[in-house]
């Protein structure tokens, strides 16, 4: 697994936000989650994965929907935590894998909620189980 940045120790954490920002493109959505904004503990941390690398870098402030309107392209955010009832809950673990067309990381929550990034063929989705 490629990994740049290094991955937080979050285990044991209690959620405060988990908001994805999706790509869209004249309209058409591209994916949903390319980036991954996480506050565990008062500190924001930035998710991506890419190419089957996957990146973590600390985030100074809270995230917030941008766009380039001249280009068409927009950049709205989902916040996930609130739609998976994970905010306020604490992380049992989260595990990471990469693979040739992609990765995915997976966070199981203290209320028996998953949320799952998973990047393939250059698109990054959230699923929540």
């Amino acid at each position: 697994m490629e990994l740049i940045g290094q991955a937080p120790e979050l285990t044991g954490l209690l959620c405060e936000a988990f908001i994805c920002e999706g790509c869209v493109f004249k309209g058409k959505p591209l994916d949903n989650a390319g980036v991954v904004y996480l506050r565990f503990d008062g500190v924001w941390h930035r998710l991506v994965i890419d190419c089957g690398v996957i990146f973590w870098r600390p985030f100074s402030d809270q995230p917030s929907p941008w766009d380039i309107a001249s280009e068409g392209w927009e950049y709205p955010h989902v916040d996930v935590g609130a739609i998976a009832s994970v905010v306020g809950h604490r992380l049992r673990e989260y595990r990471m894998e990469t693979f040739s067309a992609g990765g995915s990381v997976i966070f199981y929550f203290d209320n028996d909620r998953t949320v799952t990034i998973h990047n393939e063929n250059d698109a990054s989705n959230f699923r929540i189980d």
